[in-house]
């Protein structure tokens, strides 16, 4: 195994190297290829294909190997692979030391664990201004994994699910691709649920009946589902961070009645 990491790493700074597009190659234009890799390997998952498992988890191993290469050649804040896996090792020893002992995990069921890595993770903030609810989100993630994301920090949080709306709950995506609202009288899954969980998402509060995106639309993005839905992922983590910002109490202490106290009126 590690003969053939170790080509593998060789090759790659000779490809860097010689390779007149890969060393025209910079972090910043390799990131489509990152992520249409990284799809690629959710594909391959679902399928469970275990020949196209190993064949897409070497294209996203040439992705990190590339990204190194690459570091290894900045003038300034240099990088390599073996910065690279110090790095994660580094986090290990901080956030799960037990894995570094003969004993392992053991006495250690999940929860335990979990636990451990957030106290950790915790402590190496320690110095640094506290993290907003939604601070360290990648913002360019797709919309519903954008959207659960914001939803699992929102329950994480303590905000109560009355404050969630029905259009982060329910997506309802027509044959033309639009993005539509969710109308009156329509159950969905979670519309009644007490926390705010990622399994629904929708257009706008139940009973408007109106379409987020119509064709009509001049901008080409107007009506466009992952548009249209990410609008309202952003517009619900301002509300939380609009909240947020007026709590009398931390977030660690916030009842579900703070942050209904907190949370901002919009027009009906």
């Amino acid at each position: 195994m590690g003969d053939r990491l170790a080509e593998a790493v060789e090759v790659m700074g000779r490809i860097r190297r010689d390779g007149e597009w890969e060393a025209a190659q910079t972090h910043a234009s390799l990131l489509p290829y990152l992520l249409e890799e990284s799809w690629e390997l959710v594909d391959a998952v679902a399928d469970g294909d275990r020949d196209e498992m190993v064949s897409e988890l070497g294209d996203l191993l040439l992705q990190v190997l590339f990204h190194a290469a690459i570091g290894e050649g900045r003038a300034e804040g240099s990088f390599d692979i073996d910065d690279v896996a110090g790095a994660l090792l580094d986090k290990l020893r901080r956030r799960a030391p037990y894995w570094f002992t003969a004993e392992g995990a053991a006495g250690l069921d999940a929860t335990e664990q979990d636990r451990l890595w957030q106290e950790a993770k915790a402590a190496e903030r320690a110095d640094r201004p506290p993290r907003g609810v939604v601070d360290g989100i990648p913002w360019d993630m797709p919309a519903l994994a954008l959207g659960q994301k914001v939803l699992a920090r929102a329950r994480a949080a303590g905000v109560p699910g009355d404050l969630v709306p029905s259009r982060m709950r329910v997506v309802q995506v027509d044959a033309a691709g639009l993005f539509h609202e969710h109308t009156a009288g329509e159950h969905t899954a979670g519309e009644h649920d007490d926390g705010p969980d990622a399994r629904a998402v929708s257009g706008s509060e139940p009973g408007s009946g109106s379409a987020v995106g119509s064709e009509s639309g001049s901008d080409p993005g107007f009506g466009s589902a992952e548009v249209a839905y990410r609008q309202v992922v952003r517009s619900f983590a301002r509300d939380l961070r609009e909240a947020e910002a007026r709590l009398d109490v931390p977030v660690a202490d916030a009842a579900a009645e703070d942050w209904r106290a907190a949370w901002p009126a919009r027009p009906a």
